[in-house]
This record gives C-alpha cells, structure tokens and sequence, in this order.
C-alpha cells in the first residue's frame, strides 16, 4: 500500500500558525530558558578566617542554567542547576594554624576550590518597568550540595620530619533555600539579556575520619552570586 505524500502546503501553514503562536505567547508571557555565569561571593561565617566557625571561602566562580514558564504575564514556575567553585584562601588558613598550634613555625597548603551544587524549583515573577527592561524576583526550594576541598598539608614542627598530609573531602547535601532578584533587558521578541543577584544560606554537616576516630563538622554556606546572562523566551 502506498503511503500518502504529505501536503506540504498543510505543513507549512501548521508550522506558520505555531511559530506565530509561540512569537505571541512570548510577548505576553515570557517563558524561557538561560545560560549564565559570573561571581560566587561568600560572606559571614563561610568567609570568616576562623578554624572553629569559619571556611576561609574566597570569591570565586558560577555557571547555571534555568528556565521558567509563565502561565500569567507576571507569573510562572520554573527552576535551575548550579555550579559554584570557590577557592579557599590558603595563606590566611596557614596562619591561623600556626597561631593555633605552638608546636608549629610554619606549615604549606595546597587546596581544592570549594564545590557547592545547587539545584531547585520554584515561582518565578517578572515585571515590566518599560518597553525594554522588567524587573525579576524568584523564591526556590531544592536540593544543596557541598564537597570540601581536598588539601595536602605540609607542617614544619620543631624538632620532627616535615612529612606532607592530606585531608580528604567530605560531602553533605539538604533540602534547602535560594532566592534573587534581577533586571531583564530585551534584545528583540526572542532575546534579552540579564543580570541576576541570588542568595543562598544554610549549614552542611561533613563527616571525617581521622587518627582518633570519626567526626562530624557543620559549616555554614552563604553565597551571592551576581551573574550576567543570556536568556531565550519561548
């Protein structure tokens, strides 16, 4: 049995009508989906040069990508993926050891970045301030995952061998929080720009084993990124 030739006169009026449907849904609501990076930023206790509380976290870098669909023209669901590394200021970490331990003149350390993933869901809101920019806001919940770093020390105490260690990472992940606001610039019906400031604070528990046994570590993660971005409505 032959098969019918398709009627591309149909085909083309079919995908006409959905391209002019999904121009006009884009206009009014304006779903999309993006791709940004910029500045992860710690502050307070994960920024904090202290060995008891502190992370000795330095500013570092992100890359996400979200997306949300707006049922309303000011309101939508949607969420997004994460990745932040942060390096971990070493000197200042070195000296707060020595300081801490009088055994110890001096010690070396090389360290991994700090890696927090950050993955959630939630409503989204955008609001027009003009023909070309709208204001954005968004509260998330999802999942928070933190690794830290690996590091290999090497202590110089008086009198003993200066012989490398190494502190292998741990790793914690929660149901937690994440909220930002934003500016969208549009470029033309498909295309805007954004530049977004989002927050996120809670505590991840680490879990070490050592020479004295197995023990547990909470430490506070408090991060603003600030990201530029490209966002593309659908």
């Amino acid at each position: 049995m032959k098969q019918p030739i398709p009627n591309f006169t149909h085909l083309f009026s079919i995908s006409a009508f959905i391209l002019l449907f999904l121009s006009a849904n884009a206009q009014d609501k304006p779903s999309f989906i993006g791709l940004r990076t910029g500045v992860s930023i710690p502050f307070g206790k994960y920024a904090a040069k202290d060995l008891d509380e502190g992370s000795f976290a330095q500013a570092g870098f992100n890359i996400s990508i979200d997306g949300a669909w707006f049922f309303k023209p000011k309101f939508g669901v949607g969420g997004g993926v994460g990745l932040n590394l942060l390096p971990v200021d070493v000197a200042s970490l070195g000296r707060a050891r020595v300081d801490k331990d009088p055994f110890l003149s001096s010690v070396v350390i090389r360290s991994e970045p700090w890696k927090i993933i950050i993955a959630m869901i939630g409503p989204y809101f955008q609001f027009p301030i003009s023909s070309k920019f709208s204001f954005s806001a968004k509260l998330l919940g999802g999942l928070l995952y933190g690794k830290t770093p690996y590091q290999l020390y090497k202590p110089d105490y008086y009198l003993l061998p200066d012989d490398w260690a190494d502190i292998t990472p741990a790793s914690d992940m929660k149901f937690s929080w994440q909220t930002g606001l934003g500016l969208v610039y549009k470029l033309n019906y498909c295309i805007a720009l954004t530049w977004d400031a989002d927050i996120c604070y809670d505590k991840l528990t680490f879990g070490f084993n050592s020479s004295s046994g197995y023990y547990t570590d909470e430490r506070t993660i408090a991060i603003i990124n600030t990201m530029l971005g490209l966002r593309i409505n659908l």
